[in-house]
């Protein structure tokens, strides 16, 4: 967040203001689990934090956006940045976060071929998730209400999830192997996550059944015993929602 804060913006004073109230509500949890992957797989967590800063932005790109094309049904916990803002202005900050994250990516890199091939992984989950959106568009005829936004939020976490523990992987240079299990775990913490989510407090037995199953990836893997036991650690706090 330090990082974050320090980085020369550049953008209006809106977009200054939109971007902290983005992370006044929210711990920065996709750049967290890139520093941890990047620790994880052996390399010194803090080469990785200009790439995880990226991430973090492209983050909240996804969420801005999910926001304006759920705007008019969606019922928010706090006040959105499109009721504050306007939709105009909010999508103009889903757009700065967008272009401030592939500005930092290249920022402070220590690795800079690792950083190239981060970038082509962030092209592609960008456009997987306008294509989820798209779809979400086509469908929008058949699914309405609270299952219309079920299915455009169960797209947002698991994406970014396993596109972060991913990105830490490759940071630190692990196996292809290694960052692919990184990735599948990482999918299964954000639908975890999201069913924690949508329960709203109360036990869900299937945001605990899969992130078992993320656990169950990274426990048969090559990662170092203490490293199994915290990410354990970390899916069933995500599974219980906290």
């Amino acid at each position: 967040m330090d990082y974050l804060r320090d980085a020369d913006v550049q953008f209006s004073a809106v977009f200054e203001r939109i971007m902290r109230h983005s992370f006044e509500y929210a711990d920065p949890l996709c750049a967290s689990l890139v520093l941890w992957a990047c620790d994880a797989c052996g390399e010194d967590s803090q080469t990785a934090v200009p790439v995880a800063a990226s991430v973090e932005c492209l983050y909240r790109f996804a969420v801005l956006h999910d926001e304006l094309q759920m705007a008019p049904t969606l019922s928010f916990e706090r006040e959105s940045t499109s009721s504050i803002w306007g939709l105009a202005q909010t999508l103009n900050a889903g757009d700065a976060f967008h272009a401030l994250g592939l500005g930092l990516l290249a920022k402070d890199a220590v690795h800079r071929d690792r950083v190239l091939d981060v970038g082509l992984v962030l092209a592609h989950a960008v456009l997987h998730g306008v294509e989820q959106r798209n779809r979400l568009i086509r469908a929008s005829a058949r699914v309405r209400g609270e299952r219309r936004l079920r299915v455009a939020y169960a797209g947002t976490q698991p994406l970014m999830l396993a596109l972060s523990l991913r990105v830490g992987g490759i940071m630190a240079g692990a196996s292809p192997q290694l960052v692919d299990v990184l990735a599948r775990a990482g999918r299964l913490l954000g639908a975890s996550l999201q069913l924690a989510s949508q329960a709203r407090g109360a036990s869900s037995p299937l945001a605990q059944r899969y992130a078992a199953k993320a656990v169950a990836l990274v426990e048969a893997s090559s990662l170092e015993p203490l490293y199994r036991a915290e990410f354990k650690e970390i899916a069933y706090e995500l599974a219980a929602g906290r």
